[in-house]
């Protein structure tokens, strides 16, 4: 092939994202409040947007390496709160420790809309490739960490990279054709076995080692690979074909992209999760330093949506013609969005519950930890025959009345019966990941302009890991302020029998609190007897408070059944055999043979 056919190729291919562009100016013209019309036009668009390449090698590896990306993310998303208590106990104990796990929600609920909205202008490659090397620097962190601060800091760097990652979610539906989302993004999921095993081989490196920064060393190395797969075979259209598409300059792109919103959307997201967060534990939930947040970071995102949809910008942060497609974009993120309250609360109270309450020593406690990842395969494999299923809509609706109906079933969880908790966080996980998979296509499926699907992923993204995090803070509030004021009274009720005076009861209480060997030792005369009744009230107050939490997160899963109610199955129409962003080796090999059929011809 000559350097002239070479031009030729890059010169088709820019057309062809012009040809987009123009028709996304078209598209814009009919799209409405109409549910009807919008879906009329997102068929339309799906039908005409992209080329017919099937799977090819290249696409096959580029889906590998988001798959790698999707582990990797994950890696930071299970690690920590597995073996969240093993590292408060060295490093601590503080009781700023679940800011480790906080912090990585707030990090990815920022960092996967903008980057995904960065990305649909400049091309999605090196954000990308930023994001695994922030990854790679949060582990380098969190591995020589020496205290809870440096945690939290690693644990924020994990949010940043994790939420660049994030948008592999988007941006693998891209990359194959149409009528094979569903099968990739199930696949997709289930891939990350290779992560979800992780909490287990966390605890036997600690149990082998009684080390657990080796867990982070390993995620370096993890890091690493996944950052050499994503530079040689993810190549999707570049800056160079964007621009083009654009007809602008990098500098003027900059210049008139939503630079407020941003700053809105950071500061109001920041603001509601500090003081969510510090909400009961830091200080009373009535005081101004909790409320102050709460209060301005809600009118800061009230006003960014104002500002969003009536302020007239060349490139908003938000683009309001995604929610015009109500029932097909805005229902479908508010569904994932309550699921993402589930999953990411249970991630964080569901290993604590179990290694506290249920677990012996450290294998079992890996073991109860890959009780949520095990749904969470299950549910995969089930999203990969939501082609053949159908009837989205009523099967999202199901996943997410069981989901509620079993969280509202752990509020009944006992000590004495671990089965019953692992069927209902199977179920749970499950449940969850029906939902989020199915969503994640819904909404990929739910915009008019597919181009715009960093963007959509990076909202629906951020709005399950924005609620996520909101929930993260409300149940371990609910549960900590539940279980402290529950272990004094089982403190003194399981000790009676000792006649102990008030003062070794009290050195007792806080013992029970910190459960650590050291704060049992400390006290003096204590046997084993004392030792035991103490650390089961520590058990039977935690639970409490677990219950609590539960009972709390059935009006989330109410409004989810409701909502789920308006979402609409996929229409037929729309698994076509289009890939809209076409591997650069596959845009070539495609080219080179229309180029030889018009030289023969």
């Amino acid at each position: 092939m000559t350097p002239h056919d070479d031009d030729k190729l890059t010169a088709t291919r820019i057309d062809t994202v012009k040809s987009a562009g123009a028709m996304h100016q078209d598209v814009q013209l009919h799209d409405s409040d109409d549910a009807y019309s919008a879906n009329e036009d997102i068929v339309r668009h799906l039908q005409t947007t992209g080329e017919e390449v099937g799977i090819t090698f290249s696409t096959l590896m580029a889906a590998v390496s988001m798959a790698m990306c999707y582990n990797a993310y994950l890696f930071t998303l299970l690690i920590p709160p597995s073996i969240l208590s093993y590292i408060n106990a060295d490093l601590g104990p503080d009781s700023r420790y679940t800011w480790i796990t906080i912090s990585w929600n707030l990090g990815g609920a920022i960092f996967v809309t903008v980057g995904g909205r960065l990305s649909d202008i400049f091309g999605r490659r090196w954000f990308f490739i930023a994001g695994a090397c922030i990854l790679i620097i949060g582990s380098i962190v969190s591995a020589t960490g020496q205290s809870i601060n440096q945690m939290i800091a690693g644990g924020a760097l994990f949010g940043c990279g994790s939420g660049f990652l994030e948008m592999a979610f988007g941006a693998v539906q891209e990359i194959v054709p149409s009528k094979y989302r569903h099968v990739t993004i199930g696949l997709f999921d289930a891939a990350s076995i290779i992560a979800q095993i992780m909490p287990l081989v966390s605890w036997v490196i600690i149990k082998r080692t009684k080390n657990w920064r080796i867990c982070y060393y390993v995620m370096i190395g993890f890091q690493a690979i996944n950052l050499i797969l994503l530079f040689f075979f993810y190549n999707p259209p570049s800056w160079k074909e964007k621009k083009i598409a654009h007809g602008k300059s990098a500098r003027l792109l900059l210049r008139e992209f939503d630079w407020l919103g941003l700053f809105l959307f950071l500061a109001g997201c920041t603001l509601f999760i500090v003081g969510v967060s510090w909400g009961g534990s830091m200080a009373p939930w009535v005081s101004a330093t909790v409320l102050a947040p709460i209060v301005f970071g809600l009118l800061t995102l009230i006003c960014l949506g104002f500002y969003e949809a009536f302020y007239p910008l060349k490139a908003p942060l938000f683009p309001p013609r995604l929610f015009r497609a109500l029932r097909h974009f805005t229902v479908p993120m508010l569904v994932m969005a309550i699921g993402g309250m589930q999953y990411y609360s249970n991630a964080t109270l569901w290993p604590r519950l179990s290694q506290l309450i249920y677990a012996s020593d450290e294998i079992s406690k890996g073991l109860y930890a890959e009780v949520l990842p095990l749904g969470t395969i299950l549910g995969g494999i089930i999203v990969m025959f939501s082609r053949v299923i159908g009837h989205q809509r009523w099967v999202i609706m199901f996943a997410v009345a069981l989901q509620t109906a079993c969280v509202g079933a752990m509020s009944t969880s006992k000590m004495d019966n671990p089965v019953q908790s692992i069927i209902l966080t199977v179920v749970i996980s499950t449940c969850t990941s029906v939902n989020l998979l199915n969503g994640m296509v819904l909404v990929g499926f739910g915009i008019v302009y597919q181009e715009d699907i960093g963007t959509a992923a990076g909202l629906a993204g951020t709005s399950r890991l924005l609620a996520g995090a909101v929930a993260t803070a409300i149940f371990s509030n609910v549960t900590n302020g539940k279980y402290g004021d529950s272990l004094p009274a089982a403190v003194r009720a399981n000790l009676a029998p000792f006649n102990l005076s008030s003062d070794i009861v009290t050195e007792l209480i806080t013992a029970a609190k910190a459960n650590t060997a050291a704060g049992y030792a400390a006290i003096p005369g204590i046997t084993p007897a004392i030792r035991a009744a103490a650390s089961l009230s520590n058990k039977q107050a935690y639970l409490e408070g677990a219950h609590l939490s539960y009972l709390v997160a059935l009006a989330f899963g109410l409004l989810g059944v409701v909502a789920a109610f308006f979402i609409p199955s996929v229409d037929k129409r729309k698994y076509t055999e289009k890939t809209v962003a076409v591997q650069k080796s596959d845009w070539k090999a495609l080219q080179e043979k229309n180029l030889d059929e018009a030289s023969a011809v």
